[in-house]
C-alpha cells in the first residue's frame, strides 16, 4: 500500500515539472528557405562607440571569395622572379714568395702613341774617295768632307732633320795583319769613343758580331743614344783588315730612321765599296 502511494506522489511531481517547463520555455519559428527568394543578408549594428573601424564582412558561401588571396599570391605569384643575391667576390690568394712585395707600375694602355716619322727615301750616286783609294755608292747630293787625313765624311744636307745623318769612312795602314778578335777590340774602341762624345747624354751599344766587308772578315756592331738635347741617335760601326790597311765605316742616323739607314743606305755602301789602285 506504502509503495502505491510513493509511485503515485513521483509520477504527480514529475508531470508538475513538465508543466513548468512548458509555460517558461522560448518558442522558436523554423523559416523554409526557398529556391525563389534570394538569402538574406547578414547586417551589422553599426552603432559603435569610439573611431573603430568598420569590419569587412566575407561571404565564403557564394564562390567568388579566393583564399590565396590572403596570402598574396595570386596571379601575380607567375610574373614573381626571385632574386638571387650575387655570389661575394673571393679574397685574391697572394702567394708567399711574392708577399711584400713592391708593385711595379705599368704603362696605361692608353698611353699616347708616338707620332711615326714620315718616310724617307734616297737614290744613289758614285762617291771616289781618292785618298782612301775606295769607291762606294750613296745617297745624292750628300756633302763631301776631307778635311781629316785618312777620312772621307758624307753628310746629309737635309735642313728639316733635327740630327744630321752622316757617313764616316776610314782607311789607316797597320803594321801587321789584324785578325777578328783584334777587329774586335777596334770597334769597342769606336764604341767608346762615340759614348764619350761631348753631346752624347746617354749610350746603349750592342754585342759585336761577325760580317764581311771589302769581302773580308769583318766585325760590326749597333748602338743608341741620347743627346744632351733629348735628339735619340743610332748607328752602326763595321771594320775589317785588308793587306795590312784597316777600313772602318760608321754610319749615324736619327733613331726614327734606323730601319731605312741600315736597310738601305748602310746595305748599298756595303754591297758597293771597293778598294781601287
Amino acid at each position: 500500500m506504502k509503495k502505491r502511494m510513493l509511485l503515485a506522489l513521483m509520477l504527480v511531481l514529475c508531470v508538475v515539472a513538465l508543466c513548468a517547463c512548458q509555460s517558461s520555455g522560448t518558442k522558436y519559428t523554423v523559416v523554409e528557405k526557398t529556391t525563389n527568394q534570394p538569402p538574406v543578408q547578414a547586417t551589422q549594428n553599426l552603432n559603435l562607440t569610439g573611431d573603430q573601424p568598420t569590419a569587412n564582412i566575407i561571404d565564403f558561401d557564394n564562390g567568388g571569395y579566393d583564399p590565396t588571396a590572403e596570402e598574396g599570391l595570386g596571379e601575380e605569384w607567375d610574373d614573381f622572379v626571385e632574386e638571387t643575391p650575387a655570389p661575394a667576390t673571393a679574397a685574391p690568394t697572394v702567394r708567399s714568395e711574392y708577399a711584400g712585395a713592391t708593385p711595379v707600375l705599368l704603362d696605361p694602355i692608353d698611353k699616347p702613341t708616338p707620332t711615326p716619322a714620315p718616310p724617307i727615301s734616297f737614290t744613289y750616286q758614285a762617291y771616289d774617295a781618292i785618298n782612301l783609294h775606295l769607291t762606294f755608292e750613296a745617297p745624292v747630293g750628300w756633302s763631301v768632307d776631307e778635311s781629316v787625313a785618312d777620312t772621307y765624311i758624307l753628310r746629309n744636307p737635309d735642313p728639316s732633320m733635327a740630327y744630321q745623318a752622316s757617313l764616316t769612312v776610314t782607311a789607316t795602314s797597320v803594321s801587321s795583319q789584324m785578325n777578328k778578335s783584334s777587329l774586335n777590340n777596334q770597334v769597342e774602341a769606336m764604341l767608346d769613343a762615340i759614348a764619350d762624345g761631348e753631346n752624347v747624354k746617354s749610350f746603349s751599344p750592342s754585342r759585336t758580331a761577325e760580317r764581311t766587308l771589302l769581302d773580308q772578315t769583318g766585325v760590326y756592331a749597333n748602338y743608341t743614344g741620347v743627346l744632351d738635347n733629348g735628339e735619340e741617335i743610332a748607328g752602326r760601326v763595321h771594320a775589317t783588315c785588308v793587306n795590312k790597311v784597316l777600313y772602318t765605316v760608321h754610319v749615324t742616323y736619327p733613331r726614327a730612321y734606323r730601319d731605312t739607314y741600315e736597310d738601305t743606305v748602310y746595305a748599298t755602301l756595303r754591297k758597293t765599296i771597293n778598294v781601287t789602285q
